[in-house]
């Protein structure tokens, strides 16, 4: 279906995923409304992006300036058990370019920006409007103006609470977990290979964003959590060289340390009469994986997929949204089964299951079969 709706489409979001969900609608022929925060997060955040979205951000029209300011992954090994032993993914094994692209928020938002520069999207601010969600219209009412959409896109996962008082019910996980993410600069010549630790009390992953330059993810249990936070940066580098393998090679400067809490929201239905739930609004997950953006983009590519091969006029009537909500029901169930339970056999402090985990393992690393089905998924 390419055609254009009379009712302008709102998408409901400040970050990047909201971004793409208007990239594509714009393209599409929709007009579109940005409904968002006055007070936007800074674009600090580093994103792993599977080669399909990449793919996906060229057909879409984003600038080659962003396949430039990426940095490809092309190697990753995973660290487990006492001994350190590990288990290699690498591209070449599987015949791809890359496993997962590196990309700077900052760098993706300017590249969507710029590509809806002439674009005439309206821009409201969530706090000076009045969203009702009805069976057959949404309308939004603020001092100046109403206006009515068949269909709002709620990206948006600032305020869960926002989106549960539509009869959206979400299931809430706490890990007890806490993420400190941070990037620094070292000495060496290792490119292009990533590496990810698994101990009792946290997951460690470091993540190569320039030949000298690692972003790091350390997903820490909240005793370990608690005592980091207040460790000043010799002591903090001290605790963080002890677990890696990083041998000789120096650390000349760390930036600046951000801490959240991990957890994990997975809503039961994702509509309700004309909201659809897309992104983080839907679905956070672990992340161990670096699959949350990826979720994102996929719901993004089925809901576009289902618009050209589905002959609904009114893309937030019941039927289409139903269509919807099957077309990513499997996906993300997996996805979040799939982090759940590696958080919980690598930290597992039973003895008989460490066992288990490391011959499964052993296995996965023998068999070339199985090894290739984890890098299809994790890049598809």
């Amino acid at each position: 279906m390419e055609n254009k709706n009379i009712e302008p489409v709102i998408v409901l979001g400040s970050g990047i995923v909201a971004g793409l969900t208007s990239k594509m609608l714009v393209n599409k022929g929709f007009d579109v409304i940005r409904v968002i925060n006055r007070k936007i997060k800074p674009r600090n955040k580093i994103f792993a992006i599977a080669p399909s979205s990449m793919a996906w951000f060229k057909n879409i029209g984003l600038s080659e300036f962003l396949t430039k300011q990426s940095y490809p992954i092309k190697k990753i090994d995973i660290y487990y058990g006492k001994e350190k032993k590990s288990l290699r993914f690498d591209s070449n094994d599987s015949y791809k370019n890359a496993l997962a692209f590196m990309v700077k928020e900052k760098d993706l938002s300017e590249a969507i920006d710029l590509s809806l520069n002439e674009s005439s999207i309206k821009f409201l601010y969530k706090n000076e409007i009045i969203l009702e969600n009805h069976e057959d219209h949404i309308k939004i009412t603020n001092n100046e103006e109403e206006i009515k959409s068949n269909i709002c896109l709620w990206c948006d996962s600032s305020n869960f609470d926002d989106v549960y008082q539509h009869k959206i019910k979400g299931n809430r996980k706490d890990f007890c977990q806490q993420a400190i993410t941070f990037n620094f600069i070292k000495d060496g010549n290792e490119v292009n290979h990533a590496k990810q630790y698994f101990f009792g009390d946290s997951i460690l992953a470091l993540l190569p964003i320039s030949k000298n330059e690692i972003s790091v993810v350390w997903s820490c249990d909240d005793k370990l959590a608690d005592k980091l936070r207040v460790f000043d940066d010799e002591s903090f580098i001290i605790e963080f060289k002890s677990r890696i393998n990083f041998g000789k090679q120096l650390i000349s400067s760390i930036g600046r340390r951000s801490y959240f809490p991990i957890k994990q929201v997975l809503s039961e239905s994702l509509f309700d009469k004309r909201i659809l739930l897309i992104g983080d609004a839907a679905h956070t997950i672990h992340p161990m994986a670096g699959q949350g953006l990826n979720l994102g983009i996929r719901d993004i590519k089925s809901l576009e997929e289902l618009m050209k091969t589905t002959k609904y006029n009114d893309i937030g009537i019941k039927g289409f949204l139903r269509k919807y909500e099957r077309s990513r029901r499997l996906d993300i169930q997996q996805f979040s089964k799939l982090t759940t339970s590696l958080q919980w056999l690598f930290s597992s402090p039973n003895n008989v299951i460490q066992e288990i985990t490391r011959e499964g393992l052993k296995l996965v690393d023998n068999n070339h079969s199985i090894k290739n089905f984890f890098i299809r998924k994790a890049t598809t």
